[in-house]
């Protein structure tokens, strides 16, 4: 691969802004919403703590037997003891002491008896009526759990900032916990602009589309942790668009748009933000597909505009508004991630920007990294390349070529668009 390496752009092309630089922009601008509620474990996965959580008790709550087999009392040199209890999870431990030589059977979970030496699997062991023999040298507190060994009481289990899913729930209910501290949903306003637009299930003139960016933008941000006020349709007329901004601003957290952000004279996003808010910026960003961005603030608002392709909708989705959602709802911040695969196929391009394309995974190579084919022509217009995709693939802006074998960053939708 000419130019040598993947990874996101750093491209210094005249008029172009590195993806980095205009997200450190836009990321000033993004505060935490204010507010929070208790949610029951039903409801926590998904929502962000606001709220330090503090372990009760400690984590097991009593010193229990991590395998099936016998507690054992100090033993002699025959490792032969005589079963005097037998106790399973949920019993109470037995109230005598081990003595020497004496053993409980056990089951996982089951309260250590006092004076236990240690635990024996029931594999290593031979019983004959009362009594067992050891196969093997006991080994002092094999196979106990202690007491706090995996939360100690009162520790920070889970700190403010933390995003819960599945796991977090499991602790938060195994610590007798039903509810959690979150942050309020972030509010975010969205809506297209074009009069070319219409909405699916109405009839559609020669020269109208119909609108997919709101609905795609709907089900990427479909979750928990947000509550979308849906503005529709906006026709490209700059009073009209700053009038709604201005509304809008007064009421979420994020206002959300695609089109009409390139310097066209139908393009009136940028003089309507200009009109309706403050610190409005209007970027080239070096990424292709989705060069223009604008995005500025309204009150506590942001309103962050994107390209009206539906591509690079999807890609500035990825780049820009995912990372300003985890910031405003009080988390942590994180790159996207990509898998490392290797191209089938063969492409020229003109450097300066990076690139995300779709991509199919055809199989995977002798290292087990996914072999991609490109799908459509670099047309940000076109949906149908979505349709076959697994993902996006990505090289760098300095790329000039890509032969088969080359590597390229691999985005899989399989792993979903958390938000």
């Amino acid at each position: 691969m000419d130019g040598g390496r993947t990874g996101c752009c750093d491209s210094h092309v005249k008029g172009l802004m590195p993806h980095a630089h205009v997200l450190e922009e836009l990321l000033r601008l993004a505060e935490p919403v204010t507010g929070d509620c208790c949610v029951g474990l039903d409801a926590m996965a998904g929502r962000v703590l606001s709220q330090d959580i503090t372990a009760p008790f400690s984590l097991p709550s009593y010193d229990n037997s991590a395998m099936d087999g016998y507690a054992l009392g100090q033993g002699d040199e025959s490792g032969t003891y005589r079963i005097i209890a037998r106790t399973a999870a949920g019993d109470d431990a037995p109230e005598n002491q081990l003595e020497p030589g004496q053993a409980v059977r056990i089951f996982t979970g089951a309260a250590i008896p006092g004076g236990t030496f240690t635990v024996a699997i029931q594999e290593n062991v031979t019983r004959n009526g009362d009594l067992i023999s050891i196969f093997t040298p006991p080994v002092k507190a094999q196979h106990i759990r202690r007491t706090g060994e995996d939360i100690p009481s009162q520790s920070v289990v889970l700190k403010a900032g933390t995003r819960l899913d599945a796991r977090h729930v499991a602790i938060v209910a195994a610590l007798g916990l039903s509810d959690a501290w979150v942050y309020s949903p972030i509010r975010i306003a969205l809506f297209s602009s074009g009069k070319e637009l219409r909405e699916p299930g109405n009839s559609l003139s020669k020269t109208a589309i119909f609108d997919s960016n709101r609905w795609m933008l709907m089900a990427l941000l479909k979750g928990p942790n947000i509550k979308i006020m849906d503005l529709g349709i906006l026709p490209d007329n700059r009073a009209a668009i700053t009038k709604v901004l201005e509304r809008a601003g007064e009421v979420s957290d994020l206002i959300l748009s695609t089109g009409g952000v390139s310097v066209g004279e139908e393009d009136h996003m940028f003089g309507a933000l200009t009109a309706a808010g403050s610190n409005v910026r209007q970027y080239r960003m070096a990424v292709k597909p989705g060069k223009p961005v604008v995005f500025g603030r309204i009150g506590r608002a942001i309103s962050l505009c994107l390209p009206g392709n539906p591509v690079a909708a999807l890609v500035s989705f990825q780049l820009l508004v995912r990372p300003v959602i985890a910031a405003l709802s009080g988390g942590k911040v994180a790159e996207l991630q990509p898998m490392a695969a290797v191209a089938d196929f063969e492409w020229s391009r003109k450097p300066g920007r990076c690139e995300y394309f779709p991509a199919r995974c055809l199989s995977y190579d002798s290292n087990g990294m996914p072999v991609l084919k490109r799908l459509g022509q670099g047309n940000s217009a076109q949906l149908s390349p979505l349709i076959d995709a697994d993902g996006l693939a990505r090289v760098s802006d300095e790329t000039i070529k890509i032969t088969p074998g080359d590597r390229l960053d691999w985005f899989p939708f399989s792993g979903g668009f958390p938000v």
